[in-house]
């Protein structure tokens, strides 16, 4: 039971930092980011958000400054959602495993193409 209401406060954290995040936060260094997990502590009281953002290594920076200075609100608006007595601290990390997918993607697609396969997927998902 315990773990059920875990995985739900976690996607609630998780569901409302983005929506934060994407709609609410002003601030010009943001690039385009993206949540894409949310790992909370059992005992509720931290909560680490992983993100990530299209775009150069400087893009990367500019965002993580960005976050860190909105910390406090985002956190403000988790607690309010949350309703919860203790409200998590939350902490920004780069999610380097989107990263890494998109290169071992890039990677096939380029070994694909030299030994002359076709790359097209079908609409429902198979290769032609």
């Amino acid at each position: 039971m315990r773990d059920i209401r875990h995985e739900k406060l976690s996607s609630l954290v998780h569901r409302r930092a983005s929506e934060v995040i994407l709609y609410e936060l002003k601030d010009p260094r943001l690039g385009f980011v993206t949540v894409t997990r949310v790992k909370l502590s059992k005992d509720l009281r931290h909560a680490t958000v992983y993100w990530s953002v299209v775009g150069p290594d400087s893009d990367r920076t500019k965002t993580a400054h960005a976050l860190d200075h909105a910390r406090g609100f985002v956190q403000s608006e988790v607690a309010a959602a949350l309703q919860t007595r203790v409200t998590p601290a939350l902490d920004f990390e780069y999610d380097e495993s989107v990263e890494g997918s998109v290169r071992v993607s890039r990677i096939l697609d380029e070994l694909r193409r030299r030994r002359g396969e076709d790359t097209t997927l079908l609409p429902d998902g198979e290769e032609e």
